[in-house]
């Protein structure tokens, strides 16, 4: 049942806003203390949010270095990249090659003499189509034996082992042109033809004898089939497309042009710059977490501002951890370069954050290439111990997961006072309301009975009353 408020017509008191002044006075220092632990509670799950995110990022640069397939990348330099394109996997050995591109494979393709036009008929009959020891056979009939019907029966031939027809025009008509689908030598096209007594025209024209003399093939051929031909340092290889890759182990050469005679180069080396961008990498990663961390728990005297997570635990045990794993040194590696600082990375005491002497780091990777794989990858390297404390606070339902979900309950803890406090809230105004209009209307009834009373003493005789 709604709530009467009589609004003080009894007494001519201000009910409504006494009682919301005195609800608010409830409100106040309930909600002022909910809404500063919800801030705290919020800030800091903002940080913690922070804090695993940086972590994150520090981890996949960690990825890249752990892993030994960096140290085995090849870096591939050729002195004509219009000729060939080179692609190389662990395994392909360092060094340096001639090459030479004499032809790319190509398609065997045929063309008949020039008929009057597409709907020219031909003859019937069967025509028999043998690619690469594969055949199938198109039965040509009455009605359906034109140029472009024959061109459509081998397109739709259901068998088709790897035979393309088109008809092209020129001055003096329309050929078919016949086209073996694959490259390479063995994708000759052979065709045959059989006729009946029933048969008609003459079907022979469409065929083609890969022995046979030019002269004596109906069938011209446009252009022959042929390997691509490679010589690498003086020796000579065919594939029937223009991929190479088993010419040299762990090399994938594919020719995109042919200069017959022509010699280039290729060389093979270890990529070693690819190690120093992960080292950079690694660096420039460590140094925003750092940083991150270091603003988290920073505290400025003068202005009394403190960082979202200073004085925190977690953060102060994460810092310390960080800072020792660094300056640790990796037992698997060389004596002389089994730390971070042996090969040009040291730590700014000031901020903690690392620097690093570029040239001697270049300088190590270039002449002793094969520690950086000892200082860094494998399970006990410097990557590796770095990324399994990382993983203790960033993996699912580790320390941040944790502490975060602690914090989130609080914040719904937070919301559930709220609801309370406003059904609390709710109950105390209407028990105020329902008291001040019981005291409004005992004033009014009290006011009532004065101005009655003061009415009947005025009647009184040789009664004067005054005010």
């Amino acid at each position: 049942m709604a709530q009467i408020i009589s609004g003080g017509i009894g007494s001519g008191i201000d009910v409504s806003g006494l009682v919301s002044q005195l609800v608010q006075a409830e409100r106040a220092p309930v909600e002022n203390r909910l809404n500063s632990k919800e801030f705290k509670a919020q800030s800091k799950l903002s940080a913690y949010g922070t804090l695993k995110s940086s972590l994150s990022k520090f981890q996949a640069a960690l990825d890249a270095l752990k892993e030994s397939s960096l140290y085995e990348g090849r870096k591939i330099s050729t002195s004509n990249k219009d000729l060939f394109t080179v692609s190389a996997d662990a395994s392909a050995s360092v060094g340096s090659y001639t090459i030479q591109s004499e032809n790319l494979a190509s398609r065997h393709k045929l063309a008949s003499a020039a008929f009057a036009s597409d709907d020219t008929s031909v003859g019937t009959g069967t025509l028999t189509f043998t690619v690469n020891g594969e055949s199938f056979a198109v039965d040509i009939e009455s009605g359906g034996d034109s140029l472009s019907a024959i061109r459509d029966a081998v397109n739709e031939a259901s068998d088709n082992v790897g035979v393309s027809a088109a008809i092209i025009r020129d001055e003096n008509g329309s050929r078919l042109v016949l086209t073996a689908d694959d490259t390479g030598a063995d994708n000759v096209i052979s065709i045959s033809a059989a006729t009946t007594g029933t048969d008609t025209g003459d079907l022979s024209q469409l065929t083609y004898d890969p022995n046979a003399l030019p002269e004596n093939n109906p069938l011209t051929e446009q252009q022959a089939a042929l390997d691509a031909t490679l010589i690498i340092d003086g020796f000579t290889a065919k594939s029937s497309t223009n991929t190479f890759n088993d010419v040299v182990d762990g090399i994938t050469i594919t020719l995109k042009d042919s200069e017959p005679g022509q010699q280039e180069s290729l060389d093979v080396s270890l990529d070693k710059a690819a190690v120093k961008k992960a080292v950079d990498q690694f660096v420039e990663a460590y140094n925003a977490l750092r940083t991150n961390l270091n603003t988290l728990k920073a505290y400025d005297p003068e202005s009394g501002v403190a960082g979202k997570l200073q004085g925190d635990a977690t953060t102060n045990r994460l810092s310390s951890q960080l800072r020792q794993a660094i300056s640790n040194t990796v037992t698997d590696a060389g004596s002389d370069l089994d730390t971070l600082a042996e090969i040009g990375i040291t730590t700014n005491f000031e901020n903690g954050t690392l620097e690093i002497d570029s040239d001697m780091l270049g300088e190590l990777v270039d002449d002793r290439f094969d520690d950086f794989v000892s200082l860094f990858a494998g399970d006990n390297g410097m990557a590796s111990r770095l990324d399994a404390l990382a993983d203790q606070y960033t993996k699912f339902e580790g320390t941040l997961d944790t502490l975060s979900n602690g914090l989130k309950s609080q914040i719904d803890g937070i919301t559930d006072q709220r609801e309370s406090l406003v059904r609390r809230l709710a109950t105390i105004e209407a028990r105020y309301l329902q008291q001040f209009n019981a005291l409004d209307t005992l004033i009014g009834e009290l006011n009532q009975t004065s101005s009655f009373l003061t009415s009947q003493l005025a009647n009184l005789p040789g009664f004067t009353f005054e005010k």
